[in-house]
């Protein structure tokens, strides 16, 4: 019986290295990604310019090299399969970025002729190692199509030395010049930004890997030599350098798109720190907000973010472990409480920024994971202690102080980002009505805009219309016109809401000049009572009881003038901390209740909430939204037990279910019909049925509209949407018994 083997023709070369790699970019990327699972920690891909055809590429690796025996069983064997074997590097048990086993002939699209030179450790240890070095010339051009692989030699030798580092380098000529292209170069550097981004990782059972790093000296594209880990931490929105310096104060610099080049320097001081220094990228997931778009796209942010995205400590050289791996900075943390508002001296840095809300600034706060750098702890710094296990520092003053200086940075740098993503809304809109005043040639006021694109949108509409058959025509028409009224009507509804806001607005700063007045009000009454009061007690008994009346009337005026201040420092302005926090609902809907007690008194209307348990604690809100809810609902309430005429009585009880608040207010007013149970949320329908305000005109004394308020309709509107921000939610529903009307809102 007769046996046969295959035979391999060169042609299959051609296969591996010129059709299954694309191009040469492809190519010099798989010969980069052998050199990450030799566990290289740095490769220099170098660009030899020659003067006719494509440059001469070195690829130089300091990773574990090839002995002879591996050159002769991996390198030289087509297809192996020791990365599928073996998927883990040997000392930083890296995962291997190939499996096919055909990286290598990369070399072959990359020119025709390659020349490998590898050192590796053979044998010894410490002063006694000893390293073989081999150099194998593989001339491609001699591969051709009908000639047998296994019968051409590639020339090599090798040899052993003792003095000598591992690695392996790549020399690689003969490529075609049109091949190399600026587009595809880029391509390149984002592919390898992916490796670049290993900072450093342990790995249980091997060595700890210290990352991974490539310098491109290319010069038709990069000029001098580029570290690319510099490039991929600049490549994002911006660039956070920073050190603790004179006076042991943070000095900061943010380089940033759109924003150029700030400085800042820190009252606070940090007097562990000496020496401490970071560098960070702010690496958004938005391709508008990447600098340098040759390095980062969002593909490769997919994979590097998720990974390597964080800020690493490094102490006295070393990286320590987890900080970068976990939120040692809190961010994902304040992310996840919305914590808006910076503290201290960053508050009032806030308020100089413009166009930005100072209480709400850090709701633009990107991931733990999109800060990607490092902070440097020299040997200067003091109070650094690690753990037993050298998991991390023992938790200290110096530490507290580390997480205040990196986290002054980060926020201060947010700040203006929300400043640069404001200004470039601004220049949006601009660019827009420039193109809409180029489209209709007429000038365009801010006002104008939607009448006016709507106006074009209908005009272009009706002129291509003409080409369409009758029926159709009309179909087009009738659609288009449906949408642009919806257009216009809901712009004019954001236009009055906007007029409304506006004069809420202006109407808090009187509010602010009336309380002012009033406290000096007060004190007058109080001098005055005082005076009063003297005289009184200097006069006969007759007199003196006519002065006591006038002065009991100035107590009176005083005791009414407190009162109305209470009310008026729930809607006023404060820097208290605009965070949500425990806040005992019993209490706050026994302030907003005192606010009303006047009126509450006059027109005898009984408030009960004593089923509102003491313990109930709203978290979820901000003292002032809790404020607006009570305020608005028992407003409301007041003015519909007084149109009703009848008994007039308001009960609020609350209870907790399903993990959350749900409050119930019902009162004995003049009701809700269901069909208006929704249409009483829309903005400025303060009066559905028409009946509450002809009915309030009749029962309520002139002067009480003030207290009460005459119905702008955009109070429920308000509540809602802060509830539902919240996750919270309101309704009507049908009341039992003598109650009229019921609402049910629900508190997270």
């Amino acid at each position: 019986m007769t046996s046969l083997a295959f035979t391999v023709d060169s042609a299959l070369l051609n296969e591996l290295g010129e059709k299954l790699v694309e191009s040469v970019h492809i190519a010099l990327n798989e010969l980069v990604k052998n050199s990450y699972d030799a566990d290289s920690t740095e490769v220099t891909v170098r660009f030899i310019e020659k003067e006719s055809g494509g440059p001469e590429v070195h690829v130089i690796d300091n990773g574990t090299g090839m002995t002879f025996d591996d050159v002769t069983r991996y390198w030289m064997r087509i297809a192996t399969t020791m990365k599928a074997d073996s998927p883990y590097s040997d000392i930083f048990g890296r995962p291997k970025t190939g499996s096919k086993g055909i990286g290598r002939f990369s070399c072959r699209r990359l020119g025709n002729r390659l020349k490998l030179i590898t050192i590796a450790r053979k044998r010894g240890n410490g002063r006694n190692v000893v390293y073989e070095k081999t150099e194998v010339a593989f001339p491609w051009t001699k591969f051709k199509a009908g000639t047998e692989v296994t019968k051409i030699r590639c020339p090599g030798n090798t040899q052993t030395v003792t003095k000598a580092k591992t690695g392996t380098t790549l020399i690689i000529d003969g490529s075609e010049e049109d091949e190399w292209s600026k587009r595809g170069y880029d391509f390149l550097k984002r592919q390898l930004a992916v490796l670049v981004a290993n900072r450093g990782q342990k790995r249980p059972g091997y060595k700890e890997d210290p990352g991974f790093n490539i310098y491109l000296d290319v010069p038709r594209y990069e000029g001098e030599t580029k570290d690319l880990r510099e490039e991929l931490i600049s490549a994002g929105w911006g660039t956070i350098n920073a050190h603790v310096g004179g006076g042991n104060r943070a000095v900061c610099r943010l380089n940033a798109m759109g924003i150029g080049t700030k400085n800042i320097r820190s009252e606070r001081r940090f007097p562990h720190l000496k020496g401490v220094k970071l560098a960070i990228g702010i690496i958004p997931d938005l391709k508008e907000q990447m600098r340098d778009i040759s390095v980062l796209s969002k593909g490769t942010l997919r994979q590097i973010l998720p990974e390597w995205g964080g800020v690493q400590i490094r102490y006295k050289g070393f990286r320590v472990y987890p900080y970068g791996d976990d939120d040692w900075l809190n961010i994902d943390h304040d992310r996840g409480l919305r914590r808006s508002k910076p503290k201290d001296e960053l508050y009032a840095f806030a308020q100089t920024l413009r166009g930005i809300d100072p209480a709400r600034t850090l709701l633009q706060l990107l991931s733990m994971r999109s800060h990607v750098g490092n902070v440097e702890i020299g040997p200067s710094a003091k109070g650094f202690e690690l753990k037993a296990n050298r998991e991390g520092f023992i938790r200290s003053e110096a530490f507290d102080e580390l997480q205040g200086f990196v986290r002054f940075c980060i926020d201060w740098a947010t700040m203006y980002r929300d400043h640069y993503l404001r200004i470039r809304l601004k220049q949006e809109a601009e660019e827009a009505l420039e193109g809409l005043e180029e489209a209709v040639d007429k000038h365009i006021t801010s006002g104008q805009v939607v009448e006016k694109a709507v106006g074009y949108i209908n005009d272009e509409i009706y002129r291509l219309a003409v080409y369409l058959p009758k029926k159709e025509k009309g179909e087009v028409k009738n659609k288009i016109k449906k949408a642009t009224d919806a257009i216009a009507r809901h712009e004019r509804t954001s236009q009055e809401e906007l007029r409304h806001l506006r004069l809420i607005a202006s109407t808090s700063t009187l509010l602010m000049i009336f309380a002012h007045e009033v406290k000096s009000l007060l004190g007058s009454l109080e001098t005055s009572a005082s005076l009063v009061k003297t005289i009184e007690d200097k006069l006969v008994e007759a007199d003196s009881k006519l002065m006591r009346e006038v002065r009991e009337g100035l107590q009176f005026s005083k005791a009414r003038f407190v009162e109305l201040m209470d009310m008026t420092s729930l809607i006023g302005f404060s820097k208290k901390e605009t965070q949500p926090g425990k806040l005992a609902l019993y209490e706050r809907i026994k302030t907003a209740e005192r606010c009303f007690r006047l009126i509450v008194n006059e027109y005898d209307i009984a408030v009960t909430y004593d089923d509102v348990p003491r313990n109930i604690m709203v978290k979820s809100l901000l003292e002032s939204e809790l404020y607006v809810i009570i305020l608005n609902l028992l407003s409301n309430s007041i003015k519909a037990v007084i149109a009703g005429g009848g008994q007039r009585r308001i009960d609020i009880n609350a209870r907790r279910k399903n993990g959350k608040t749900l409050m119930i207010i019902r009162d004995t007013g003049i009701g809700l019909h269901e069909n208006e149970f929704n249409d009483i949320f829309v903005p400025f329908v303060a009066d559905p049925s028409g009946r509450l305000y002809e009915k309030l005109d009749k029962e309520l004394n002139p002067e009480d509209k003030f207290i009460v308020g005459t119905g702008s309709g955009l109070g429920l509107s308000i509540v809602k949407e802060i509830l539902e921000s919240r996750q919270g939610s309101i309704r009507f529903t049908k009341p039992e018994g003598l109650w009229k009307t019921k609402l049910e809102i629900v508190i997270p």
